[in-house]
């Protein structure tokens, strides 16, 4: 059985509650910037299926940030066919912290919770960064595992602090059959 809530705990949820029903997101200025994040078409090798590439898109900061394209094993875009739907490459990431922690709070809520990116809020700083990684002559993990490992030891200074960190996501190839 769960305990139950003091009336201290309930008030608390509720003020948290009223806040956020009351909250209006501030209107765009007109003609203000929008933030742009570009992507660029990519030749990518695809660990799953031997001898397939495809024509991807990646994050330009994210590739830029990472050491380019021939430190991810990628290449420009050919005429490779687009990935199939459902598809996710191979991707690395990275999140750039500050020396230590702010605690901050939520515009809607109030409510407190520790930020951990570099830059302040609305700042405008991007703090994470994300590019697929593949390897174009031998696209196998093996390989991959070795570039994510170059990769990562060479960008990890830039990360910043204790809580910077840089991490891999394998990828995801959807297998579909028709019913005919």
């Amino acid at each position: 059985m769960s305990t139950r809530k003091t009336v201290l705990q309930l008030q608390r949820q509720l003020d948290e509650a009223k806040r956020r029903a009351a909250y209006v997101a501030p209107q765009r200025e007109e003609g203000a910037a929008t933030q742009r994040r570009p992507k660029s078409a990519i030749k990518y090798g695809c660990t799953s299926a031997p001898s397939t590439d495809f024509t991807i898109q990646g994050s330009k900061a994210g590739i830029i940030f990472f050491g380019g394209e021939a430190a991810l094993g990628l290449a420009d875009a050919g005429s490779d066919p687009t990935a199939p739907k459902g598809f996710h490459p191979n991707r690395i990431y990275a999140m750039i912290s500050d020396a230590s922690p702010q605690v901050v709070r939520a515009k809607a809520s109030n409510r407190a919770y520790t930020r951990y990116a570099r830059g302040t809020r609305g700042s405008n700083t991007q703090s994470t960064f994300s590019a697929p990684i593949s390897d174009i002559t031998t696209p196998t993990m093996a390989s991959v595992r070795a570039k994510f490992g170059t990769v990562a030891n060479s960008k990890k200074d830039e990360v910043g602090g204790s809580y910077g960190r840089i991490w891999f996501e394998p990828e995801r190839l959807p297998l579909v059959e028709s019913g005919n």
